[in-house]
């Protein structure tokens, strides 16, 4: 058991995953930046709806290198600085120095105006602080990382920070999903069944089309109240179980991509999906792209058989 445990910590592991999610947070916090492009002075600015002097002397919030100085040339420096290396840290580029400097501008950017998060910005800059210690560009990367030589001897030290780092995001995720099903198991409504149609009555949070959809059916209801809180309880043991991990990672990811559809939470959704990528291995990656190309030379087969049935 325990030469399992060094060996586990001796090899870097989830590479394949660690990249995907690289890709998938660094593409969320581009979206991010363009998106809020036109809104960026009136949100994070000076002259914006929270100015300096009231971020640093009433908030209080924590550090924000936007904070540091209130003309508009800096901010615009700043700003467009962060943008960049949410790009480059999305491509792969720039090793650690990229990293770290993505990691103090989405901090940087979140805390100045915390009033207009979804509620994934929390855990987006954590495992992103978690990331830092991780090999990220493993895979999928502009710029692969050559190791020196005099390099070597250090590996399996690479290594144990690289895991340790993993194993951060994976406990992180775990408390996150069971501490919310903990909290849902304490409310009346997530124990009757019917949270899920009271959700769907705030009108932040959904549609008069996704209301009328849903709310329907009281079976369809009832499933999906409670399949939420079993998914989130069962999380943290599921994963150790590899058959039971593959159910809960396609149950969780089905459960965040009803809350984009229906809720809207496009980002925070699409956050939780990135870090749930972390958390399949090398050859699970590899058995599913090996199963996805088989598929991909059979399909045309397949086509023709039945179009030569359908004549």
């Amino acid at each position: 058991m325990l030469n399992r445990i060094i060996d586990w910590f001796t090899s870097p592991k989830h590479l394949i995953g660690a990249s995907v999610t690289r890709i998938v947070l660094g593409a969320i916090l581009v979206y991010n930046y363009v998106i809020n492009y036109p809104l960026r002075h009136f949100y994070w600015a000076d002259s914006g709806v929270i100015s300096n002097d009231i971020y640093n002397t009433i908030y209080r919030l924590p550090f924000s290198v936007y904070g540091l100085s209130d003309s508009a040339a800096y901010f615009e420096v700043m700003f467009h600085a962060g943008l960049i290396f949410s790009f480059l840290f999305m491509i792969g580029t720039g090793g650690k120095f990229t990293q770290i400097m993505n990691f103090l501008f989405t901090f940087s950017l979140i805390n100045r105006n915390a009033f207009i998060s979804d509620g994934g910005d929390n855990i987006l800059y954590l495992c992103l602080f978690y990331m830092l210690f991780m090999n990220v560009t493993a895979y999928f990367s502009v710029t692969f990382l050559r190791r020196l030589k005099f390099l070597d001897r250090w590996k399996d030290t690479f290594a144990i920070i690289h895991n340790f780092g993993l194993a951060f995001v994976v406990i992180q995720l775990s408390i996150m999903y069971f501490t919310s099903g903990i909290y849902q198991i304490m409310g009346e409504r997530w124990n009757s069944g019917t949270a899920l149609y009271y959700i769907l009555q705030v009108e932040q949070y959904s549609s008069e089309f996704w209301e009328g959809v849903l709310t329907s059916n009281t079976y369809f209801i009832v499933f999906f109240t409670y399949a939420s809180i079993l998914i989130k309880l069962a999380f943290p043991l599921a994963l150790f179980n590899k058959y039971a991990k593959y159910i809960i990672i396609a149950g969780i990811i089905a459960f965040h991509i009803g809350i984009a559809i229906v809720m809207g939470l496009i980002t925070f959704s699409a956050i939780m999906i990135g870090l749930d990528f972390l958390l399949l291995n090398n050859k699970e990656y590899q058995r599913a792209w090996t199963w996805m190309k088989r598929f991909r030379e059979k399909l045309p087969e397949k086509i023709s058989v039945k179009g030569s049935n359908a004549s």
